[in-house]
């Protein structure tokens, strides 16, 4: 469930089938990152190099993994990690698939692409910000009521911080 102050640019009903699909770990580090699609709790990785076949051995499990993570960066440059490339293919675009209920139903990958695409080619969920001015306030206990007024403003010097 999404919360009720963010928006959700990835919702829709239908399955999703993510044939052959690599589950990615990412951690706390940053805020700038985080998953689209997350594991379902019976789901784990491990390093098939490592000794034993045992999933006691386990790398990461369920809500820990991701199966598509997306990322922004300050400068707001987007990607998108997809876990499954296979579910891009025309084949899944129209798939039907057994539903938990055992029904047969169609896949929602062709909407899910299109909405991740418009998501990471920015034509959803931008913000724009307009008209930004800062002014340094020179003398703040003869303030007027207009702060436009020149004598009062000083527009050429500026700086973020005055103590530094």
């Amino acid at each position: 469930p999404v919360r009720e102050d963010v928006m959700n640019f990835f919702g829709g009903d239908g399955m999703l089938a993510l044939p052959n699909t690599v589950g990615q770990s990412l951690g706390n580090a940053s805020p700038l990152l985080g998953p689209v699609l997350k594991a379902p709790a019976t789901a784990y990785i491990h390093n098939p190099k490592e000794e034993g076949e045992s999933a006691e051995d386990t790398f990461a499990t369920g809500s820990q993994l991701s199966l598509i993570s997306a990322m922004q960066a300050r400068n707001s440059a987007r990607f998108v990690v997809l876990g499954s490339l296979e579910m891009l293919q025309d084949k899944w675009f129209s798939a039907s698939v057994k539903s938990p209920s055992g029904k047969s139903t169609k896949t929602a990958n062709r909407e899910f692409a299109r909405q991740l695409t418009e998501w990471t080619f920015k034509e959803v969920g931008v913000l724009r910000v307009e008209n930004v001015q800062h002014h340094l306030v020179t003398d703040a206990k003869q303030q007027p009521s207009n702060t436009t007024q020149v004598g009062f403003l000083n527009p050429d010097i500026y700086r973020i911080k005055n103590d530094v």
